[in-house]
């Protein structure tokens, strides 16, 4: 009874470590309600199966299950399918014949009778972690590569030690196990103290999961909120525009009165001043449209707002097209982080400018270069990397690695350089008119 309350804990880890997986890889079907249904399912027909104690059976079934767990409950074509099953299957025969040849090396008496359940649960739980750890670390491999991502950081380096931590305890208290005659009750601690350092690690691996996810969620909520009131500050000014501009229609009559009233004094140099003031009314003078995407076109107008406001003279040069490849998301990330860092570095700097070109450099490629003014060189003690100038640490520098994602996501280059002779930061990308998979 012992051993089958063991086997059905262990199938359960195991369908949480396979869930961790897909999580990382696929898109869903269904709720996660429906997918821990499903899961459940078929782990309760191996967990059946495993009443035959046949070895191959299981093998199998292992594989068949996970099959069409996969193919049923993901988004993914049958060879994929196919493919991730298979890979699963010889990560899970590998850690078992890998942990079983060790500690029959190292703990001849393993098997002994008197203590089989608990060897037993020990040798599951290594192996578990170790199965655990191959599936994680190729999932974190995969999706990089699949999304040309590079989210690597302190707590991820944590989170993917922790396995290898784990599996060196379980393998000390195996060891302790067969060398050292246990009580039954520390037997029983053991072995429950096992079970939960395999679901502890499993619980950390969807804990992080999860708050990425939110993270991203709460990321693509500030781009959208962003993109919301930029396209409301936008349509306030054409408002505004179409209004001033109305009124100048409507006074233009009186306006060429005028004009014919000084012509008829003969007074030149008087009717010169007024048509110049005219031409140079504010009411013909702010153009709201910059460029022919609407999106990137409000966010240009609310930095040529801000520029306006801070005395930094904005310049642009946007080739018709040449964003029309870029997603909405994508373009807000790196147009807005681009142009944010630009204005922050031109603060309190006399007569600062900032010039931004995007132009085709050939069929497949358009080239971005922004030239801004900057005081003080951006690079940290002469490397070739940024370091962001806000006091948080912790909260800012993700600016250039959204800059980053993009440019490596459409296949792109990217330099950035300071030009210590005139005080200006260059910024060069070159992206690929490519159509990236939604990941």
């Amino acid at each position: 009874m012992s051993i089958s309350i063991c086997y059905a804990v262990i199938y359960i880890l195991e369908a949480c470590i396979l869930w961790q997986y897909c999580r990382n890889l696929f898109s869903s079907k269904y709720t996660r309600q429906r997918e821990a249904t499903y899961l459940f399912l078929g782990y309760s027909v191996l967990f059946a199966g495993s009443f035959f104690d046949n070895y191959r059976i299981n093998i199998v079934l292992f594989f068949l299950i996970n099959l069409i767990c996969i193919f049923i409950i993901y988004q993914l074509k049958p060879l994929t399918a196919l493919f991730h099953a298979l890979f699963i299957t010889i990560s899970m025969l590998l850690s078992e014949i890998c942990i079983l040849g060790v500690l029959s090396y190292f703990g001849p008496d393993f098997y002994e009778k008197r203590a089989y359940f608990r060897n037993l649960l020990i040798l599951s739980v290594i192996s578990k972690l170790l199965y655990f750890l191959i599936l994680q670390y190729t999932s974190i491999y995969i999706k990089q590569r699949i999304t040309r991502e590079f989210s690597f950081n302190k707590s991820t380096l944590f989170l993917n030690i922790i396995p290898i931590l784990s599996a060196f305890i379980a393998l000390v208290l195996a060891t302790v196990c067969t060398k050292i005659s246990l009580p039954l009750i520390l037997d029983v601690l053991i072995s429950i103290s096992a079970i939960l350092l395999l679901a502890i690690n499993i619980f950390l691996a969807w804990f992080h999961t999860s708050t990425q996810d939110k993270n991203q969620q709460f990321l693509e909520m500030q781009l959208l909120l962003q993109k919301e009131y930029d396209t409301a500050l936008y349509f306030d000014a054409l408002q505004q525009q179409d209004e001033k501009q109305k009124i100048l229609i409507h006074d233009i009559r009186k306006h060429l009165l005028s004009i014919a009233d000084l012509n008829e004094k003969g007074d030149s140099n008087k009717i010169a001043t007024y048509i110049y003031q005219i031409i140079q009314s504010s009411d013909l003078q702010d153009a709201v449209q910059i460029c022919d995407n609407n999106l990137l076109n409000t966010i240009l107008y609310r930095i040529r707002q801000r520029c306006k406001a801070s005395g930094t003279s904005f310049l642009t040069d946007i080739r018709s097209g040449c964003t029309d490849f870029l997603s909405e998301y994508d373009l807000t990330s790196l147009f807005s982080n681009l142009l944010e860092n630009a204005i922050d570095a031109t603060k309190n700097i006399p007569d600062s400018y900032i010039e931004l070109n995007i132009t085709p450099h050939s069929d497949k490629k358009i080239i971005i270069t922004m030239i801004n003014s900057c005081r003080k060189n951006p690079f940290s003690n002469n490397s070739k990397r940024l370091a962001t100038t806000k006091k948080n640490k912790l909260r800012h520098g993700y600016g250039m690695k959204s800059i980053q994602r993009v440019v490596d996501k459409y296949e792109g280059d990217s330099r950035f350089y300071y030009n210590d002779e005139n005080y200006t930061f260059h910024t060069i990308l070159i992206l690929k008119r490519i159509q990236p998979e939604d990941n």
